[in-house]
């Protein structure tokens, strides 16, 4: 086991090892599932499928604390009304959810939803309703909660044991399908993702990425039949599910010494600050650099100087999703912050008299794709086509980055692999990196005190010199409908129903083909009701530089805009 495992369990196994101290019985982690978590196609089950692993790992550091028992019955799934021959499918069907459920668990994993893959799509086309594949999921997880209810009514299992509702853990990212197997590029998977997290947050369970733990080894770990692991791919699932496990336990202990507040406390903020505005800021390089890179000859360190003489008497907040903190900024933390960002806050500040919050999502060279959930890169229309076919490519391609055939960006494909080698995720580079770390939380982590969602009052977008050509020698463009099915994702992604203000950055001078993408830029603000900038016709930009340096001239258009669009 390597020293990363080792820290996650000095943190000890704090929650669960709770549960036991109330009994000299064993925290009892059943694994209930399809196949995979009972180890089909293993050599030595009883010791290589990823129930018994994760029991070797636990009893390494709580000898005897423990007891993991393996409840998986192969070929099922959630859906209560499919069959499998002549038979139910469903798990909740079968005799190994009885006896988990007698068996009164402290602990449940579940796996299930990959052999749901068939009967999911019509949920999308029309043969489902909507919704049943979540309600039969929580009816299967709704037992072992009502199974505590009941023992807590008729008495415990022994006169010393205090009956809890056991902690639910489940893959919110389901374990990959190699080239090769039925569903493999099929959007399914990826759809599910967004209803499976669902049922996490209903459940209060908390949910597990299956998917690149395993992604990357794939064509070894699932060799055999392209689905089921080998015993390498059960130790990883056996690994991550501890860290899990270990995650939670130090999170529920933070929790109980610090309270369980917000992510980033924006109901006590905006509640100091009445009638303030909130503005989403995302994109690429020209939306990250801060007023740093801006500051080399003396008329750019006088504009410099000016603008942080505006910002002192501006109350403008940052949330960055790097650190997932918020700022006061001032004229002496801004500078490494983004700079058009921070211009554009500004004169909104001084346009209304408000304070600004911030939610900034900007990394350079970061691809459209970077900022589409996987669900929305492969969405489909009620005929079972994908709405967007490039992009349901791109996602659906289980290779990592740059050997992704359909990835048009040449420079990305390269360039995001190589620079994840120095950052704490590894080498992968997800497509969704950016929804993944930023635009995921803004919702899910970043609320007002009632619970209710971020009232954003509008979107602040500075991107695409990363989709608008292959970036190969020469330069061509990308294909036009790749460029215009990232833009309406884009548009649908961030904005959905809300009608608020979309303010598209258009992209300025310089001595590339961007003609093209431009008008795509303006084709889909026109059709989306977005607000294109035109920063090209208003002469900005520079002829050999990606990067303009004087992001006030930008910042003045965008707020003018806004301005105009409020």
């Amino acid at each position: 086991m390597n020293m990363q495992m080792k820290h996650f369990a000095s943190a000890a196994l704090v929650l669960f090892a709770a549960l036991a101290a109330h009994s000299s019985d064993a925290v009892k982690v059943a694994c209930i599932g399809d196949s995979i978590t009972y180890g089909l196609g293993l050599a030595d089950r009883a010791k290589e499928s990823y129930p018994a692993q994760l029991q070797k790992l636990l009893d390494e550091f709580e000898p005897g604390k423990y007891e993991v028992r393996n409840f998986g019955n192969s070929g099922r799934g959630i859906y209560l009304d499919s069959m499998r021959g002549s038979e139910k499918r469903g798990f909740r069907y079968m005799p190994e959810h009885k006896a988990a459920l007698e068996w009164k668990p402290d602990i449940v994993i579940c796996n299930l939803g990959i052999n749901d893959c068939g009967e999911y799509i019509k949920e999308y086309t029309g043969g489902r309703r909507r919704g049943q594949f979540i309600e039969d999921y929580l009816a299967l997880l709704g037992d072992y909660s009502a199974q505590a209810k009941t023992n807590l009514a008729v008495g415990c299992r022994t006169s010393n044991v205090v009956c809890r509702v056991p902690k639910i853990f489940f893959w919110t990212k389901l374990s990959p399908l190699a080239e090769g197997q039925k569903f493999y590029r099929s959007p399914e998977p990826f759809l599910m993702q967004a209803d499976l997290e669902s049922v996490a947050k209903k459940m209060n369970a908390v949910g597990i990425d299956m998917q690149e733990p395993l992604r990357e080894k794939m064509d070894e770990i699932f060799a055999h039949d392209k689905i089921h692991p080998n015993a390498e791919g059960a130790r990883i699932i056996a690994e991550t599910t501890f860290k899990a496990i270990q995650s939670h336990a130090k999170s529920a202990k933070v929790a109980k010494v610090s309270g369980d507040k917000e992510l980033c406390e924006l109901g006590e903020l905006s509640a100091r600050h009445n009638g303030c505005e909130i503005w989403l800021c995302a994109g690429q390089s020209n939306m990250q650099k801060g007023w740093n890179e801006f500051n080399a000859m003396p008329q750019e360190k006088e504009r410099v100087k000016g603008e942080m003489a505006r910002l002192a008497k501006c109350n403008i907040w940052l949330w960055d999703f790097n650190d997932g903190k918020w700022t006061k900024l001032s004229p002496d933390n801004a500078l490494r912050k983004s700079a058009f960002g921070v211009s554009f806050a500004i004169r909104r500040a001084e346009a209304t008299g408000k304070a600004v919050f911030m939610l900034y999502v900007a990394a350079g060279g970061a691809p459209t794709e970077s900022f589409l959930s996987e669900q929305t890169m492969c969405a489909i229309g009620k005929d079972g086509k994908p709405l967007y076919p490039h992009l349901a490519a791109i996602a659906t391609n289980r290779h990592r980055l740059d050997q992704n055939k359909d990835f048009p960006c040449a420079w990305v494909a390269r360039e995001y692999p190589r620079r994840r080698n120095n950052m704490e995720e590894g080498h992968w580079w997800p497509v969704s990196l950016m929804y993944d770390r930023g635009f995921k939380h803004i919702n899910k982590g970043i609320k007002h005190i009632n619970k209710s969602e971020i009232k954003l009052d509008g979107i602040l977008w500075y991107q695409g010199e990363s989709n608008a050509t292959t970036c190969v020698a020469p330069d061509t463009p990308t294909p036009r409908e790749y460029q215009l099915e990232t833009l309406r994702a884009l548009v649908s992604e961030l904005r959905g129903d809300k009608n608020i203000p979309f303010i598209m950055m258009g992209l300025p001078k310089m001595n590339r083909p961007w003609e093209q993408y431009r008008a795509v830029q303006k084709q889909v603000c026109d059709e989306t009701g977005a607000i294109f900038v035109d920063t090209f016709a208003a002469g900005l930009g520079d002829p050999n530089d990606v990067h303009p340096r004087d992001k006030t001239a930008f910042a003045d258009l965008a707020a003018k805009a806004a301005s105009a669009g409020k």
